[in-house]
């Protein structure tokens, strides 16, 4: 499987409210008062991370039917959170907060969205961006981030970019440099569809998912 095969998968997706209820789950509780209040001055910073969640959550889903996804990195409330240590090797370390972060030689190399591998040994890492518009010249930071991986595992690895809109009057020069792109439509403001009160005080397992495994199984 390809990052174009996960991306029609992605693209091709219904968000239904269990996906809704799972990715409002890893933002905090202020958060969730925020996402759902337009006029608060945070409001487009948390949308934005609540919709990295429901593309996190959309990519678990569409893995449960594809024997062709052999893992997901997990993120964000999913994750385990272990204090770093200086002596361990090169590799994946959580921040806080569930956040993918790569550190080599004790400092932090790369940030990163979303982590899959496929059946065919192919690392598909992701990108999801709320802007298209404002991520044109980043080219260089995605062949380094190809570079890392590739250092790190050795398999073939290719870029997935994930966005809230379709770009600009279809300009695609937004997405150069990766290897496919999926568009989430109305992925943004999906939260509307789920009432505030039935997210916003209630605590919500995992969502089942025989795919997810922690970053360092990845």
């Amino acid at each position: 499987m390809s990052a174009s095969e996960i991306a029609a998968l992605l693209s091709n997706a219904e968000i239904t409210p269990q996906y809704i209820r799972h990715a409002v789950h890893h933002l905090t509780k202020p958060e969730r008062s925020i996402l759902y209040d337009a006029a608060h001055p945070l409001h487009r910073s948390v949308s934005g991370k609540y919709f990295e969640a429901v593309v996190y959550e959309l990519l678990l889903g569409c893995a449960e039917h594809s024997d062709a996804i052999v893992s997901i990195a997990a993120k964000f409330s999913d994750a385990e959170y272990l204090p770093y240590d200086k002596y361990t090797p090169d590799g994946l370390w959580y921040s806080r907060d569930g956040g993918i972060r790569f550190r080599v030689d004790g400092k932090v190399a790369a940030e990163m969205d979303l982590l899959v591998k496929t059946s065919d040994g192919v690392r598909v890492f992701g990108e999801v961006i709320i802007n298209p518009s404002g991520v044109r010249g980043f080219r260089s930071e995605i062949s380094a981030k190809k570079k890392l991986l590739v250092d790190l595992y050795g398999d073939p690895v290719q870029f997935l970019m994930v966005l809230a809109e379709v770009p600009p009057s279809g300009n695609v020069r937004c997405v150069e440099g990766s290897d496919a792109y999926a568009v989430i439509p109305g992925g943004l403001l999906s939260y509307a569809q789920v009432h505030p009160g039935e997210v916003m005080k209630r605590k919500l397992s995992p969502s089942v998912s025989t795919k997810r495994v922690p970053g360092t199984m990845w």
